[in-house]
């Protein structure tokens, strides 16, 4: 399998949490979410603890084809780690903890297989809902183009081209690494960008429009930066906030990578929702 799942700790009766990162960190980005002073805390007490990794350039560089990013492998296996930490909960269920690209795919696999197996769910950046969503976000639809940009940099293999991607995903939007670099790895998954390009007149004229999925009976904790405007909307935020079991957070001065740079912030968060 090309993603990767880790058991950090098999003992526990209560529902396992799942950690799922973003990109491009994986699964460094909740280092500090499952560190062993942090195991301690009430949320996480008497519970398994897995993670789930895709291919990335610092814990598991075992990148797919194009091919197989095409055929969704990845979103498969994804789906099928899932189902197996399930089946292996002492309760039948999890708490998935996800950032990003791991949001996106464990919304789509909530979606196709219901929510049966989920008791809460902690969401960072992105929303449950189908993110062109032309009726909300209008012509700023377009700001997705950027997937063109960083998907160009994995498949251009040109060292200046790729580092020009590097600062503007460093400098314009916040990412911090000691081995950025060689952020452009990482941005295989971008690899629909161009497509997105010749497909998004569609979307600006709502040919693809979906309604948002606010129709799901677990409680969910989702934060989010200004950065991650697109990647939401405003039903699925409405709809968090007429529940008394959800919560929505906005962090106005944070960017997209506040798990890991706002983390003793955002575990606070968490261990009150959890």
């Amino acid at each position: 399998m090309y993603t990767q799942l880790d058991c950090l700790r098999a003992e526990g009766d209560r529902s396992p949490v799942v950690f799922i990162h973003g990109f491009p960190d994986s699964p460094l980005m909740f280092e500090r979410y499952y560190a062993p002073e942090e195991r301690e805390q009430a949320w996480l007490q008497g519970r398994p603890i897995y993670t789930i990794a895709f291919p990335n350039r610092f814990t598991n560089p075992n990148y797919p084809p194009l091919r197989a990013l095409m055929g969704e492998i990845l979103q498969t296996e994804v789906e099928q780690l899932l189902r197996k930490v399930i089946a292996s909960s002492p309760t039948g269920q999890i708490v998935p903890v996800v950032h990003d690209w791991g949001a996106t795919c464990t919304w789509k696999f909530i979606r196709r297989h219901g929510a049966a197996g989920i008791e809460k769910m902690v969401a960072f950046s992105v929303a449950s809902s189908f993110r062109y969503d032309v009726w909300e976000h209008g012509l700023r639809a377009l700001g997705w183009s950027y997937s063109a940009l960083f998907g160009s940099a994995w498949m251009i293999r040109i060292p200046a081209y790729q580092r020009f991607v590097t600062y503007m995903i460093t400098k314009f939007g916040g990412y911090k690494s000691e081995q950025a670099d060689t952020l452009w790895k990482d941005c295989y998954h971008y690899w629909y960008g161009f497509v997105r390009l010749l497909i998004l007149p569609t979307d600006l004229i709502g040919l693809r429009y979906r309604p948002a999925f606010t129709d799901f009976p677990f409680p969910v904790l989702f934060i989010r930066s200004p950065l991650d405007r697109l990647p939401s909307n405003a039903a699925f935020e409405k709809a968090l906030k007429a529940r008394a079991d959800c919560r929505f957070v906005l962090y106005e001065d944070a960017n997209h990578w506040f798990p890991e740079q706002h983390a003793e912030r955002t575990l606070q968060e968490v261990r009150s929702f959890v």
